[in-house]
């Protein structure tokens, strides 16, 4: 689900081995009328592509020409929550707090005083809450923070180096607050360290790949990366 404004979702069912259903929800912004999209996708050459990330779309943004929703006939609105059920039926939801009725920037100062103060943007359908509390809920968190900065330094789209920082200080903030608002729904959950968690164990699986094999996926190298790094440490970074 969307991690910035406007709302919506890319949905994905596998078809065999190497074939994805993907399906594509958002409010129209002129009528506020819910609308999908459907596409078929071959994986077998895009999984480990970076250019195939949750912005990609199969039909080119008509200013840019680059293949990314265009979120510029989209829109915020109650009627999106339609496709909950749809949302619901899937194995794994990514940024349930759009589910909970909070939109907007993931995990920045608004959203959080919003969380903190349980006044969602949107009004939801009783049951998600209710829903939320039968599933498996894993809170994802970073213990290596230095870590954690360089993967912002070398992410695509990078901030500047000041906003980076903030951004970083605010996913430290969130990370420790996630656990304090499911508590406060009465969602169970349970953490799990990116770091040193047993992928196998909490995800049930048979097979592990190694635990930086898609380190270079959504980064790119910037010879300052490491510097800003030591410099972030030394001067932004807040316990």
């Amino acid at each position: 689900m969307s991690q910035t404004h406007p709302l919506w979702c890319v949905l994905s069912s596998p078809l065999g081995l190497v074939l994805d259903k993907l399906k594509w929800y958002w409010t129209d912004k002129d009528s506020n009328e819910l609308k999908s999209h459907e596409h078929i996708l071959y994986t077998k050459d895009k999984l480990a592509n970076g250019d195939y990330d949750e912005m990609w779309y199969p039909k080119p943004h008509p200013t840019t020409g680059h293949y990314n929703v265009n979120r510029d006939v989209m829109s915020t609105h109650e009627n999106f929550y339609k496709c909950c059920d749809d949302i619901l039926s899937r194995d794994i939801i990514t940024n349930p707090f759009n589910l909970l009725g909070y939109t907007g920037n993931l995990g920045s100062e608004k959203m959080q005083v919003r969380l903190l103060d349980q006044r969602p943007n949107l009004d939801v359908p009783p049951h998600i809450i209710k829903e939320l509390r039968k599933r498996v809920n894993i809170v994802a968190y970073k213990e290596n923070i230095e870590h954690l900065a360089y993967n912002f330094f070398t992410a695509r789209g990078r901030l500047p180096f000041e906003q980076q920082c903030e951004w970083i200080n605010n996913t430290i903030k969130f990370q420790k607050l996630i656990p304090v608002i499911l508590q406060r729904y009465n969602i169970p959950y349970e953490m799990f360290s990116l770091d040193t968690g047993d992928y196998a164990v909490t995800f049930g699986l048979d097979k592990t790949l190694p635990r930086d094999s898609s380190d270079t996926l959504f980064q790119a190298p910037h010879p300052d990366a490491d510097a800003e790094v030591k410099k972030y440490m030394d001067l932004y970074h807040t316990s």
